[in-house]
């Protein structure tokens, strides 16, 4: 697949740039650059268009979800998606396909948007978690990357700093050990 097929950094970056700041944001590029690798980032149809660019969300929450463990609450999924111009039959088609069962509860548009991102975002990671474990190496790596995203941001770390996993962050590193699945 050539560069052309694919959903650019440039064309998320505003969006990305309210999911995530600083050494956030720097990470977040760096995990794109990941996805694209993967053919995750793909722009062949609409579809695909959709997908891609949930993923940008998927991987926010993902990692405020980390954070959340770690050090802070989450943002709500529709601030997350907000800026993406994603379209919202392609959301329903797709996440229809990941489970058609999570929509019978809902009744008002905003709670069918709202279900539809979390079912989508919840349905990518997996394959984003293959993706990033791949890419730095094992999960482990991937923790420890994650973990420095925070440290480089509030300048608690020191490059070259060995990082440990205590009690105190082990919460997380479960997180990212399962999979990016709660629970």
């Amino acid at each position: 697949m050539s560069d052309a097929d694919n959903v650019k950094w440039e064309e998320v970056e505003e969006a990305a740039s309210k999911m995530f700041s600083g050494t956030e944001l720097e990470w977040a590029k760096e995990a794109w650059s990941h996805l694209t690798v993967d053919g995750l980032a793909s722009a062949t149809t609409l579809l695909d268009v959709t997908a891609a660019k949930l993923r940008l969300v998927s991987l926010a929450r993902i990692y405020q979800e980390f954070c959340g463990f770690a050090w802070y609450d989450q943002t709500p999924v529709e601030y997350l998606a907000e800026d993406l111009a994603i379209d919202p039959v392609a959301l329903g088609i797709l996440a229809a396909r990941v489970n058609p069962n999570d929509f019978e509860e809902f009744a008002e548009d905003y709670e069918l948007h709202e279900a539809a991102l979390l079912v989508m975002t919840d349905g990518q990671r997996r394959e984003i978690f293959e993706c990033l474990r791949d890419a730095y190496g094992d999960e482990f790596r991937l923790y420890s990357r994650l973990w420095r995203i925070r440290l480089h941001f509030t300048e608690e770390y020191t490059e070259g700093e060995e990082f440990e996993p205590t009690g105190a962050n082990s919460y997380a590193l479960e997180y990212v050990r399962n999979g990016f699945l709660r629970g």
